[in-house]
């Protein structure tokens, strides 16, 4: 609700009514710091608010500023100090909330801060009209957004009848074509809780950016920390450019929320259309949770179809992805394994289909101390290499390790998810 805001005239009106009472340029930006609409100048514009009219946006560097001083948290007028590097003078900013979301940020310039108190109070006034008029707007313009938002979380949710219901709605309306390649993308941001923007506005401000720009038929919703996208074609989806995707909105995440976030994107595309999405929403799901349990500084986004057995054990709960389920005989060898170099090697082992020539290349060594580390590694986790299921049982094993929570250091771990 919160992404690509336009103003209507009566939101123009306002803001040039507010401007010529106060004799100051005034602005509404959307919660990017994208300008929506602005009043004339009046002798006290600066360089950030010439730039912003002429290419509608002050750039991602003046973005970042304004919302690593906490505006979009504010709930009252508070002074925006300026700042010379970049061109910009102090501002009064109120942020305009409508119910449960935050439309926008209302800009009046005070270079000198000799704003009186009646007339920050009046701007404080003039904003709560402005926010209202702009919510109003926003669903004279798309009056079905509810309705909408509903049907889609029943189309991808497991009730059956719900999911049929929301097909019919959507056929009614029209406002979702189907098609028969889906492409579910599953976000889910870890913040600081006092980040510069809060998460769910960041959220619906870059995926509906994002989206608009690459698909036609598309819907999306945001859950607190999280959100699904959902993407319909009549053509197969390019892998890379869901990707790239994926990657753009990881980066605007950062540049709205700051350097201490971190996203993940879980990404799952199959054919089928509208009627089987709900299969494709819960790949995703496995997905973003792989996505989350990579070290930081890994790629944020991950595929379904490269999982591999990952998918499969990423589907057990979470009370289960814990170290005491991690088979004995692989807690024997992370234990006793020394430096990972055991667990490397098995690793190898078994990735090169138990091929002693294909992992002694890998690993770059001689036959000989492959031979002494496999003899190890029987020792300690008593398990026969030969054997089909012992090997079965010690790769399953490798995988859930490093699927716990703190794999990369393939030590113990306690049992928390």
């Amino acid at each position: 609700m919160t992404g690509l805001i336009t103003a209507t005239h009566h939101v123009q009106a306002m803001v040039d009514a507010l401007a010529e009472q106060l004799g100051r340029s005034v602005v509404v930006n959307d919660p990017a710091v994208r300008i929506v609409c602005a009043s004339r100048h009046y002798g006290d514009e600066d360089e950030v608010r010439i730039r912003a009219v002429l290419q509608r946006d002050a750039g991602a560097e003046v973005g970042r500023f304004v919302l690593a001083q906490g505006v979009a948290r504010w709930h009252e007028p508070h002074v925006l100090e300026g700042d010379e590097a970049l061109g910009l003078k102090s501002r009064l900013c109120v942020p305009l909330h409508g119910p449960g979301s935050l439309m926008g940020i209302l800009m009046v310039i005070d270079a000198d801060h000799t704003l009186t108190s009646a007339e920050v109070e009046q701007i404080d006034k003039v904003s709560h009209d402005i926010a209202g008029q702009m919510y109003s707007d926003f669903l004279a313009n798309d009056p079905t957004y509810l309705e909408r938002q509903q049907a889609l979380r029943e189309l991808l949710g497991r009730d059956g009848n719900a999911r049929r219901s929301a097909v019919d709605y959507f056929d009614e309306h029209g406002s979702l074509a189907d098609a028969e390649h889906v492409a579910i993308t599953a976000i889910v941001v870890a913040s600081p809780a006092q980040a510069d923007t809060p998460v769910d506005v960041a959220l619906r401000v870059v995926i509906e950016t994002v989206a608009r720009t690459r698909s036609r038929s598309w819907e999306m919703f945001v859950d607190n920390d999280r959100a699904v996208l959902l993407q319909l074609r009549d053509q197969q989806f390019d892998g890379a450019g869901l990707r790239d995707q994926g990657a753009r909105i990881v980066a605007e995440l950062g540049r709205l929320l700051g350097p201490a976030s971190h996203s993940a994107i879980g990404i799952c595309t199959k054919n089928g259309g509208r009627d089987d999405a709900w299969l494709t929403r819960r790949h995703a799901d496995v997905a973003v949770r792989a996505a989350t349990r990579r070290p930081r500084g890994d790629d944020a986004v991950v595929f379904w179809d490269d999982l591999g057995v990952d998918g499969i054990l990423l589907q057990l709960p979470n009370d289960a992805l814990v170290w005491s389920t991690v088979p004995e005989p692989v807690q024997a060898l992370a234990e006793r394994g020394g430096s990972n170099k055991l667990l490397h090697t098995a690793r190898a082992f078994l990735d090169h289909g138990g091929s002693i020539s294909r992992t002694a290349s890998a690993l770059h060594m001689h036959r000989t101390s492959l031979y002494y580390r496999l003899d190890q590694i029987k020792t300690i986790t008593g398990l026969d290499l030969d054997d089909g299921s012992d090997r079965l049982l010690l790769h399953v094993g490798l995988r859930l390790l490093d699927l716990l929570p703190s794999a990369a250091d393939s030590t113990p771990h306690s049992d928390k998810t």
